[in-house]
């Protein structure tokens, strides 16, 4: 099961499935790709919490 990650982390692994942060509002980055629904990752303190970290593992592994 995922732990919390660091935010630089996460958006590597998103930036290599070829997704692009078009926006950040608040503590959310934003994140979009071409034929995909867009993704939202919430960010305190430089951390992203386990259930965002499954997310984006998932969206991973789908690639």
């Amino acid at each position: 099961m995922p732990s919390e990650k660091r935010f630089s982390e996460v958006k590597k692994i998103l930036e290599r499935a070829g997704y692009c942060m078009v926006r950040v509002h608040g503590s959310h980055h934003y994140f979009t790709k071409p034929g995909e629904q867009p993704v939202s990752i919430p960010v305190h303190r430089g951390k992203v919490k386990a259930y965002y970290v499954r997310q984006v593992e998932k969206i991973r592994q789908s690639d």
